[in-house]
């Protein structure tokens, strides 16, 4: 009896002097997140309003640049080690100028800011990882990829409301208290092109780069009434059903209502924008010359807004005057962009495929399952770090991490998107299709043809299963993606015929998908098929497998598609890249 006393003494001794570190707060039933409010004398007015709000749900610490005695960015990240212990939110109030957005390098050797390579970005992640040494080789340029060997896992969950007024930090608070009191149950999908079929980069060709292909995956995850806006105008418009084609006018007759907007676009400090390429002298590959770019949302434009925006573009959050500064004061609730350039494959279409739209996919997943902004974004991040890092074979490995560093928050990161998760109306728009009279005769063969009759002048899109691939068209005009399984048709009439080659068993159909004539959009047809083709393995398609195949394999050995001389056909997988798993195929069918 008398050792259950002195055990019960120590518990309730531990107990005690655990409850009086600073930082912590426990109560008999629970205990409060820690929420730090990271400010200056001259704004605590403001901060006061946003603890008096937050501190129902979290444990409240203002904290100012005056009593952590700098603003230095290493002091206030030195500040916040001692006295944090647990993972919580750290909301920023003050521009950057007031409160310092620090600078991290992906990069080991581009130490200055670039818009072709990761350089320097400008980041608020610098005060979130506290537990991590963020410059292990002490050269002060924190968060190199090679040189500091950081982890991703955030101990604050970060946000900037950038403004130094008083006035203006208490409009975005009450516009913050009307959004989580009343989410509008809306949620707004636009998306451009990043880059179209044939398109060269880096010196070589990458593929079609629709970011429809990015919002359909996040379409599926959200709960309620999901708008889409695509790219419907130029030679090669996207395949993917919508709802409105992306126009500014489109775009902003129906942001006002939307909880929440996320798009896929190019992008600069000012505005986000759509690429359309109109294919000029018809030989189906895209020139410098053929392109035009047009704002959909530009900061200077007089709009209304109204949710949680994420931006799928670049430098969107660069500069002391930027996009999502605007989008705030003109109704916003929150704002997730890029301080610098941003990086996403072109063939991304899963995702598992890395860049920002790893990162989209998480964030928005996290979103509409409950999770504060805050956490959906730094957790988006760990995910991403841990799952995806390596995933994007187009672009360089650093930026990777510089989409990390790149995204970062405007606006109270403990907002919550409540969604009403019975609210969900299929608003894809319904059409009147007309009869088409296009005809399609296919053979069988492994040196496969399909002949097209068209009547009159047509636009359309031709779809073919995987395992096709086409090597000529008859049709001047004719835009052919192999990547995707697309062939693009502008005005054409009379009789096509396309050639190409098929590998692997293919079952499925070739289908006429949204022609357009004289106004009316046409019905798609089909025509079912089954073709024994080349065998895969026969890289050279010579009717034999033997060493000259493997010695193909051999040659693209460690190659991606971005390598020159790579061979597609030693891509067993079609991961667009030659490494183990081609040749384990190649070796055990």
């Amino acid at each position: 009896m008398h050792n259950l006393k002195k055990i019960y003494c120590f518990i309730l001794v531990f107990f005690v002097v655990l409850c009086s570190i600073p930082g912590r707060s426990f109560s008999a039933s629970h205990y409060k997140v820690p929420y730090i409010i990271l400010t200056t004398d001259k704004l605590v007015k403001s901060a006061k309003i946003i603890a008096s709000i937050r501190n129902k749900k979290y444990d409240v610490k203002i904290i100012t640049t005056q009593a952590i005695g700098s603003n230095s960015q290493k002091d206030i990240r030195d500040y916040l080690k001692k006295y944090v212990f647990r993972q919580g939110y750290l909301l920023i109030l003050g521009s950057e100028k007031l409160i310092p957005r620090p600078a991290m390098y992906p990069s080991p050797t581009v130490h200055s800011v670039s818009f072709e390579k990761p350089g320097e970005i400008k980041t608020d992640l610098y005060y979130a990882l506290l537990n991590e040494d963020i410059d292990k080789d002490k050269d002060g340029f924190p968060g190199e990829l090679y040189d500091d060997r950081m982890e991703i896992n955030p101990d604050l969950f970060v946000g900037r409301i950038p403004f130094d007024s008083n006035e203006e930090i208490e409009k975005i608070i009450k516009k913050t208290i009307q959004f989580e009191e009343s989410p509008p149950q809306n949620a707004l999908l636009a998306a451009s092109f990043i880059s179209y079929p044939k398109e060269i980069y880096r010196g070589a060709q990458i593929f079609n780069g629709d970011g429809a292909r990015e919002e359909e995956l996040i379409s599926r995850l959200i709960p309620c009434n999901v708008i889409k806006l695509y790219e419907k105008s130029g030679s090669f418009p996207s395949i993917y059903d919508d709802n409105l084609p992306l126009t500014k006018e489109n775009f902003y007759a129906n942001l006002p209502q939307a909880g929440f907007i996320d798009w896929v676009a190019h992008g600069s400090s000012s505005a986000a924008y759509r690429e359309i390429w109109d294919d000029k002298n018809q030989d189906g590959i895209p020139e410098n010359s053929e392109y035009t770019f047009k704002s959909f949302i530009s900061k200077d434009d007089n709009f209304m807004a109204n949710g949680i925006f994420f931006s799928g573009s670049c430098v969107n959050e660069n500069g002391t005057d930027n996009l999502g500064k605007a989008i705030l004061k003109k109704g916003g609730a929150a704002f997730i962009g890029a301080t610098g350039i941003s990086f996403s494959p072109s063939y991304f279409a899963h995702p598992d495929d890395g860049g920002t739209g790893s990162i989209n996919y998480y964030f928005v997943k996290n979103l509409v399952s409950g999770e504060t902004v805050g956490a959906s974004l730094y957790t988006a991040f760990k995910d991403f770090f841990t799952n995806d890092f390596y995933s994007d074979i187009e672009d360089p490995l650093t930026g990777s991490l510089a989409d990390i560093y790149d995204y970062n928050l405007y606006g109270d990161p403990a907002i919550v998107w409540r969604v009403d998760k019975q609210n969900k109306l299929w608003s894809n728009k319904s059409i009147k299709k007309f009869k088409n009279d296009i005809t399609m005769d296919i053979n069988d063969k492994k040196d496969v043809t399909f002949t097209l009759n068209v009547p009159e002048k047509m636009s359309f899109f031709i779809l073919f299963p995987r395992g096709i691939y086409i090597k000529s068209s008859t049709e001047k005009d004719s835009i052919i993606d192999n990547a995707f399984n697309i062939i693009r048709l502008n005005n054409a009439k009379g009789r096509i015929t396309f050639k190409g080659i098929a590998r692997g068993d293919i079952k499925g159909k070739i289908i006429i998908k949204d022609a357009v004539c004289s106004g009316k959009v046409l019905g798609d047809i089909y025509q079912n098929i089954y073709i024994k083709g080349y065998n895969i393995r026969d890289i050279n398609m010579d009717g034999k497998i033997n060493e000259s195949d493997l010695k193909i394999i051999e040659e693209n050995f460690g190659k991606t598609y971005m390598d020159r001389g790579f061979n597609f056909f030693a891509d067993l997988n079609n991961d667009y890249k030659v490494d183990g798993k081609d040749l384990f195929m190649f070796l055990f069918p």
